[in-house]
């Protein structure tokens, strides 16, 4: 900017200087013809003069000594020269020096006013006739030349001086524009850099306004450079604290902006899912294109393409699904399960209820069979019921989980009572292994009604699977700084798969079906576990029975001073 700014600066001069040089040039060429002009006209009106005082010669006397000595004054500074003649033409008296020219015409002259004759280069003259004879007047235009001459050189060195004054004032004209526009242009390129720029005070006053416009820019593009940076860096921080992946390009393919969980999510940049997402994502700057599913081991994947409105591109949202699409499988497993568990009470009631009501039995013992028959089916369907009321209860609800101190050995005293006739009912043994009664116990930091929910549920499990003959035993003891509570049985026990899904809603380890309970026991057992920040643990082989374990923060003895 400001090299341009300076050949512009360069070319003015150079064309004022040129200008100038033509205005003294012309000036110089009309004042030497008006300089001429002048010479002549001068010496026309000193011939005319003199003719008009040749014809009063001519009418005054006759006498030639008079005309000579009139045509040879005494003093002549104009080197004016008079010829007389008479009437034929003949020359009467002439002035020293003159002579009539050859070839003159005579004949073009009047006595109206004086003509110009044809008397040489450097001659000029004059001729009128009278009554009494013609005269001839003629001036030298020598002299006025050399006048004319002196005049043009005079005008050369004046023209000179002239241009050389013009010049120093052209320069220091332009130093006087430059020095401050030099300052001007160094601060604008700082400005067109992004640095801070500040224009001196000290500027002609011409320039104050624009300098001053310079520094609030430069002023305004700062804090606007600084507005940017912060909204870039935020952008940046929130782009990382995201979990989900971003990727950008532009219109030619080029990568604008990604994140970490991006790179993370798709392996890292040399990942074959990295170059897949990145090539989609390339194509859909030029048009849309689908969501993409991406399998990587056990996670999935899903990218989202979308345009950039701001400037040309296209930007991808990658998202772990593998979450969400569990839960839906669960959620669909769910509903599946529920309307499987609600069919068969309601297929086994209808059943009983149409035999009931086509009157197809009609005896009294076989229709109170069917009674019987009717009210179990109502009882499991209250059942399923309830347990999924309460499932939902301890997901939605954190009341009734407070924590308190709890008497772990009272507690298990009065679940085995509690228990001891179903077990008998069943023909099962059940016994209760507590640490001696002389052994400190240190109380239990749970929910008590939470507690006996879970001990409840794991004693009615291990009473139904096991077979008559068999032993159940409920246990406690300390480990550590926690108490552990067992339920161990001698019954049936579980395969792998059935104890990998021991907890799952609704899996029953009967395949048929058949077993009594609604298959949410271990579900809401370990709901409730989870809700106070323990887990239960399963351990089981088919013909072996199985034991139920979890771990109960212990309440710390207190030490005295």
């Amino acid at each position: 900017m400001g090299g341009n700014l300076r050949r512009f600066t360069r070319t003015m001069l150079a064309v004022l200087v040129i200008y100038f040089l033509a205005l003294l040039l012309g000036l110089y060429i009309a004042a030497s013809a008006q300089m001429s002009d002048v010479t002549r006209r001068l010496a026309a009106r000193q011939a005319q003069e003199s003719v008009a005082a040749g014809l009063a010669l001519l009418a005054d006397t006759r006498d030639a000594e008079q005309l000579r000595a009139a045509a040879n004054p005494a003093f002549n500074p104009s080197h004016v020269f008079l010829i007389l003649l008479d009437e034929k033409g003949d020359v009467l008296a002439a002035a020293e020096g003159a002579a009539l020219p050859e070839g003159v015409d005579l004949s073009g002259l009047n006595e109206t006013e004086p003509v110009e004759l044809a008397a040489g280069r450097n001659v000029l003259m004059l001729g009128q006739k009278g009554p009494f004879g013609t005269a001839l007047a003629g001036v030298s235009l020598a002299a006025g030349e050399r006048v004319a001459f002196s005049f043009r050189a005079l005008m050369r060195v004046y023209s000179l001086i002239a241009l050389g004054l013009t010049l120093v004032m052209l320069f220091l004209l332009a130093w006087r524009i430059m020095q401050p526009v030099d300052s001007l242009v160094a601060a604008a390129q700082r400005v067109s850099e992004g640095e801070p720029a500040r224009v001196p005070e000290k500027l002609p006053v011409e320039l104050r306004p624009l300098g001053r416009a310079i520094t609030h820019m430069s002023r305004q593009l700062s804090a606007t450079i600084g507005d940017l940076t912060r909204e870039r860096d935020t952008l940046s921080q929130v782009l990382e604290g995201l979990d989900e992946g971003v990727l950008a390009v532009d219109q030619a393919g080029d990568l604008l902006r990604e994140n970490q969980a991006a790179v993370r999510l798709l392996g890292g940049r040399g990942s074959a899912e990295y170059a897949r997402v990145l090539s989609a994502l390339r194509a859909s700057a030029a048009s849309p294109q689908p969501d993409l599913h991406l399998q990587l081991g056990e996670r999935t994947l899903l990218a989202v393409f979308r345009p950039l409105t701001a400037r040309p591109g296209a930007l991808a949202v990658l998202r772990d699904v593998t979450e969400a699409e569990r839960l839906e499988r669960t959620r669909r497993e769910y509903v599946a399960n529920i309307s499987h568990e609600l069919r068969t009470p309601l297929s086994g009631m209808r059943g009983i209820t149409e035999g009931l009501h086509d009157g197809l039995v009609t005896e009294e013992a076989e229709r109170q069979r069917y009674y019987a028959l009717l009210l179990g089916e109502v009882r499991r369907l209250s059942r399923l019921v309830n347990d999924l009321l309460e499932l939902s209860n301890l997901q939605s609800s954190p009341a009734a989980f407070a924590i308190e101190r709890v008497d772990a050995r009272e507690t298990l005293l009065e679940l085995h009572d509690r228990t001891l006739p179903l077990a008998r009912e069943k023909g099962v043994a059940l016994t209760l292994s507590l640490p001696p009664e002389d052994a400190p116990l240190p109380d239990a930091l749970t929910n008590e009604d939470r507690l006996q929910q879970v001990l409840t549920i794991l004693l009615d499990n291990a009473v139904k699977f096991t077979p008559e003959g068999g032993e159940v035993t409920l246990s406690l003891r300390p480990e550590g700084r926690n108490l552990r509570f067992s339920v161990r049985d001698t019954g049936i026990g579980m395969d792998e798969y059935t104890l990998s899904h021991a907890f799952d809603r609704f899996h029953q380890a009967d395949p048929s079906r058949k077993a009594k309970g609604s298959g949410l026991g271990l579900a809401i057992a370990r709901e409730i576990m989870q809700r106070l920040g323990s887990r239960i643990v399963a351990r089981s082989a088919p013909g072996k029975g199985s034991e139920f374990s979890f771990l109960i923060r212990a309440q710390e003895e207190e030490t005295g001073a």
